[in-house]
């Protein structure tokens, strides 16, 4: 299929833009898209026989992963791209600035970044006021998911208390009910001891008490770093015993071992996210889907690095997928790949 004029425009800049700091080029270019967003062209997602997910109809199966929309704008150019969800968030009960900068590393040759951002967001209250204005202008085909996660300074023994708290707070708003998911982020890796929570007795704790209060399906979002794959399943069998009317899988990994590091970056930390998850992110899929069997829905994240692989993990057997990282090397077009969109202009 031919690049589309905006894919064309953005290989052209991608060079410039991959010379600043990830986070610039990122404002930047959300900023340009938000610019132009009136002058794309509909990716025709109400072309596509929906599926219903979560009790929703969903017209593409590819949405954008939590992280992407930080703020919660939930902006639309993403549904004209083809884009038929993005998770937003996520957020946490008060403001947080986030781990000191650089937090971000791009490792182009192998498709890769780094980051330990660290749940910068602008807190629950905030956040939500975006979302829910987003929520009432967001055309029938284009979902929108919120991610939450424990304050960095939430000691482990009260975080279910951070999400119990944003979770009644949306209870008691009637916009709330137009959320797709609500997911439950127990497995970035950059914030103090939150991966403690992914545990067997104590996921199934959480998720209870979060299940109990949401207005929506509690969607719990695991990494794929468990010591073996028996530990994982036992934190797994746990989270839907507690309600978990979902599964992530899989977050960002700590075991850089799986790509070639450079030097300079030898000792930077955080989740590494692109291509070199792949293998990994399709091993714990496989196992997910093992024990879920269809009896909730299975939405596959981690090294989706171009649409055919998204394919394939709907092929896998995954309901919904979830892209951040490829579609930054990507680019605009992802999506569009991914349907078989016809025509080659988007814009």
């Amino acid at each position: 299929m031919p690049d589309s004029l905006l894919q064309k425009l953005y290989r052209i800049t991608k060079p410039a833009l991959f010379r600043i700091n990830p986070e610039r080029a990122h404002t930047l270019t959300a900023a340009a898209m938000r610019t132009i967003t009136p002058f794309i062209r509909d990716a025709h997602l109400a072309r596509q026989k929906p599926r219903i997910i979560f009790d929703r109809k969903v017209f593409s199966p590819l949405g954008i992963a939590a992280g992407f929309d930080k703020f919660c704008r939930a902006p639309l150019y993403l549904h004209k791209l083809g884009f038929g969800f993005v998770e937003s968030g996520s957020l946490t009960p008060k403001p947080q600035p986030g781990n000191p900068k650089p937090r971000v590393a791009r490792i182009p040759e192998q498709q890769l970044l780094l980051n330990k951002m660290g749940f910068n967001n602008p807190g629950f209250i905030a956040g939500w006021q975006n979302l829910r204005t987003r929520l009432a202008e967001a055309p029938h085909q284009y979902q929108i998911a919120l991610s939450l996660g424990k304050g960095k300074d939430t000691d482990v023994a009260r975080a279910a208390d951070d999400y119990v708290h944003c979770l009644e707070l949306l209870r008691q708003d009637p916009m709330s009910e137009y959320l797709f998911y609500i997911a439950i982020n127990v497995s970035s890796p950059n914030t103090p001891n939150l991966r403690a929570l992914q545990k067997g007795e104590t996921i199934r704790k959480l998720v209870s008490a979060c299940a109990k209060v949401s207005p929506r399906p509690v969607v719990v979002k695991f990494a794929a770093d468990f010591p073996d794959t028996k530990t994982y399943l036992h934190s797994l069998s746990a989270a839907l015993d507690g309600g978990a009317g979902g599964i992530i899988i899989c977050n960002t990994t700590t075991d850089h071992s799986i790509a070639k590091i450079p030097a300079d970056l030898s000792n930077f930390g955080g989740g590494l996210s692109g291509k070199a998850l792949a293998e990994k992110s399709r091993l714990y899929l496989k196992e997910t889907l093992r024990v879920t069997k269809g009896k909730v829905p299975v939405i596959s994240s981690g090294g989706i690095y171009a649409p055919e692989e998204a394919a394939a993990r709907l092929g896998m057997g995954a309901d919904l997928v979830q892209v951040y990282t490829g579609f930054i090397y990507y680019g605009p077009d992802f999506a569009r790949e991914f349907l078989g969109t016809k025509g080659s202009n988007l814009i």
